[in-house]
């Protein structure tokens, strides 16, 4: 597949680092997340809660989890290398320890600080504005009050308030012009908690960058198994139609195949991935027309043909008194 040319792809260049927890492949870098949707298609699924909304389950934040084809799809395409997370973080010792500690403590020292600033310049900027607004209710009362003199008068008053306003806005400081360190600052400590920076984190010797040694080291071994055989060729071979492609759970399939990106299109298929020499009831094929029915997509069945070397796919969709059969 070609690479678009967006500002991302020109920043960024593959492979990127997956780092593989509990048999799980995470991402962790946004604008890596990025580059992989943008470019090759690669969806994923968020997994992290948000730091300021914790409490929900509704939105999600980084890492981001990768299915097992998308894992195993971008390793052969050379996009990824896998690292180990597990033997990457090793045993700290007591010296590591109380460094962290220390870095760790004048951190949020610093951090405190800044909004200890951040604070005394917002009390400054009100104080200000309080005074500039006191100078012009005065300025008022007394034009006010020459008006009823007379217009000589008035044009003095008013000459003699502006040479006042100009000479205290001289000697009050600017708060506006003075350079803050803290601009943006948001009221809150925040605690760094990526463990690459530590230096007990080596990952050095932990990464693969090719499936068979990644089998090798017990690390990724996906697809072991004829079915995971059958269902990677047949996501690869939607891939490369073109598809995004999620996970089809929710909606009782295998994966869910949109036409562009989810954000902006509604999937148009569930597929499921079946054996070629699955028998297959009209019970089953009633259960799949009217799935799909109900949430407004096709039923796709997905089979490849090993000895063609192949992929074969049925669609149903509920037309009339009965489910129609059609070839994809």
């Amino acid at each position: 597949m070609e690479i678009k040319n967006t500002n991302t792809s020109l920043e960024l260049k593959p492979p990127f680092k997956v780092h593989i927890s509990n048999n799980k492949a995470l991402l962790w870098n946004i604008e890596e997340i990025r580059f992989l949707r943008e470019n090759y298609r690669i969806v994923g699924s968020f997994i992290g809660c948000l730091p300021r909304y914790p409490l929900q389950n509704q939105l999600f934040g980084l890492p981001m989890t990768l299915l097992n084809e998308e894992v195993t799809l971008l390793l052969s395409k050379g996009l990824i290398i896998l690292v180990d997370d597990k033997k990457s973080h090793q045993s700290p010792t007591n010296a590591q320890i109380k460094e962290f500690e220390q870095k760790s403590f004048q951190e949020e020292n610093k951090q405190l600080q800044e909004y200890i600033n951040f604070i005394e310049e917002k009390k400054l900027k009100i104080k200000n504005l309080r005074k500039n607004n006191t100078l012009n209710h005065d300025i008022k009362e007394k034009i006010n009050k020459a008006k009823k003199t007379n217009l000589n008068d008035l044009k003095e008053e008013n000459t003699l308030l502006q040479q006042k306003k100009e000479s205290q806005m001289e000697s009050t400081p600017n708060s506006e012009n003075k350079t803050s360190k803290v601009n943006g600052f948001a009221p809150i400590i925040n605690i760094k908690t990526s463990s690459t920076s530590f230096t007990w984190y080596n990952n050095n010797e932990n990464w693969f960058d090719s499936i068979n040694t990644a089998k090798q080291n017990n690390l990724w071994i996906w697809p072991s198994t004829l079915k995971d055989i059958q269902k990677y060729k047949i996501y690869s071979d939607l891939w490369n139609k073109g598809y995004y492609i999620t996970s089809g759970i929710k909606f009782g399939g295998d994966y869910l195949l949109y036409p562009g990106d989810p954000l902006k299109y509604h999937s148009h298929f569930i597929a499921t991935v079946l054996d070629i020499n699955k028998i297959i009831s009209p019970m089953d094929i009633i259960t799949f027309g009217r799935l799909g029915t109900t949430v407004k997509k096709s039923y796709m069945l997905c089979s490849w043909n090993q000895q063609e070397d192949k992929a074969i796919y049925f669609c149903l969709e509920w037309s009339g008194y009965g489910p129609l059969r059609c070839g994809f």
